[in-house]
């Protein structure tokens, strides 16, 4: 046979009940239910002031709150959560402060409260945190314009059907997005162009980092692209990151979360709608948004502009003692009355060749040691012709400068 189970406000109006015969004392009515005396005349007072509904549980909230939120600050509060979904408790606080001039504001727990009871928090399930040791063949930045991250978001399609493919490029060092342009695809010459039009107004990096996908990769000598070795002839190092770890560039990846939720949900109409609407967001990241990992700057006030220009006419230098030779149209060159083909995307640049210690012959392309020529090939096929023997993966020797025409 079941438990009997009973509602707590059927047991208030039982002792209130027997309470009213007169056949039992409160105090022996207080210890069968297991109550207080204090309690029991609690309830026989409400009873006798406003029947069975006085009986009902009150809030336990205080009358006064000298310490509560302001409602103008609460307004506030829910008017920039509103404007920005993605920004947090710590965010909100320092809008507060800098923009609306409020000189205490509430706590970040407050705020985290406020956000709480209007419904506009959301619990994340928190990750399992995992050591990562930086990988010592990416660099980390000390100053502006030393390493930019560059990446296509992922594209997404509009309402008018058309394809949009964010490309993002962002300093590394101070977080300012330098460029967030929606393109139609990722083919290398849309690509370039955006490049060549951003390099111009915000000058040249030491450094473009980059993972292993299309138009910044290829499978060519040294994981080139036609994108990467027009980086190169500017005199710009390519950091490629280990395949398949995003986490390597794991500030890019966010502020793509960031962009995603605010500036692509839902798509625009069409293109031009959505590339104002990215620029649009792009400023107030820049100028708008604080960040913690900048001490709750904006990228703006830490940004500067690269004093190195983009000039398109370079010639690329060699140390004393390389043999130059430059590539025909169809990416081939000869070297000891032999032909050897290395890629397209070389076509018509020029390449140094030297021999090491042990007598190999080594192929450079400006600071890349892309591989060794091999001069006994075994290929059946290619009985005429040698082939280039490329390393497990390719070394960067001393920077190579290069010089104006």
């Amino acid at each position: 046979m079941p438990w009997k189970k009973t509602e707590p406000m059927t047991e208030k109006e039982h002792f209130v009940t027997l309470a009213q015969t007169g056949r039992f004392t409160v105090g022996e009515l207080c210890a069968d239910f297991g109550i207080s005396r204090k309690t029991g005349h609690k309830y026989l007072k409400r009873y006798r002031s406003e029947g069975f509904e006085g009986l009902h549980d009150r809030s336990r909230r205080p009358k006064s709150s000298p310490n509560g939120t302001v409602k103008s600050v609460e307004a506030l509060i829910l008017k920039e959560r509103r404007k920005h979904p993605t920004w947090g408790p710590k965010k909100i606080r320092d809008l507060l402060i800098k923009i609306h001039g409020i000189e205490r504001p509430p706590r970040e727990s407050t705020i985290a409260l406020v956000l709480s009871r209007h419904g506009l928090s959301q619990k994340r399930k928190r990750k399992i945190g995992v050591h990562r040791v930086r990988p010592e063949h990416l660099t980390e930045p000390t100053r502006s314009n030393e390493v930019w991250t560059v990446d296509f978001k992922g594209w997404f399609t509009l309402k008018d059907g058309q394809r949009c493919d964010p490309l993002t490029v962002c300093d590394r060092y101070s977080r300012y997005i330098i460029c967030c342009h929606g393109c139609a695809n990722q083919q290398f010459k849309g690509t370039l162009r955006v490049f060549k039009k951003l390099m111009r107004h915000h000058g040249l990096p030491e450094i473009i980092r980059v993972d292993n996908g299309a138009p910044f990769a290829s499978m060519a000598l040294g994981g080139l692209s036609k994108l990467s070795v027009w980086w190169i002839e500017q005199g710009i190092r390519v950091e490629f990151m280990t395949p398949a770890s995003p986490q390597e560039n794991g500030s890019h990846e966010r502020m793509h979360r960031d962009l995603k939720a605010e500036a692509t949900k839902p798509p625009s109409k069409n293109l031009a709608a959505q590339k104002k609407r990215l620029e649009r967001w792009r400023y107030e990241y820049n100028n708008d948004r604080p960040h913690e990992s900048l001490d709750m700057l904006r990228p703006a006030e830490i940004y500067r502009k690269s004093a190195r220009r983009l000039g398109e006419r370079y010639k690329m230098r060699y140390p004393e003692g390389y043999k130059v030779v430059r590539l025909s149209e169809s990416g081939n060159f000869s070297h000891e009355g032999s032909n050897f083909y290395m890629s397209e995307i070389f076509a018509g640049r020029t390449v140094g060749l030297c021999k090491n210690d042990q007598g190999i012959t080594e192929l450079h392309y400006a600071n890349l040691h892309l591989g060794n020529l091999e001069f006994n090939c075994t290929d059946p096929y290619r009985t005429n012709s040698l082939i280039i023997k490329p390393d497990q993966a390719p070394s960067v020797s001393e920077p190579i400068k290069n010089k104006a025409k």
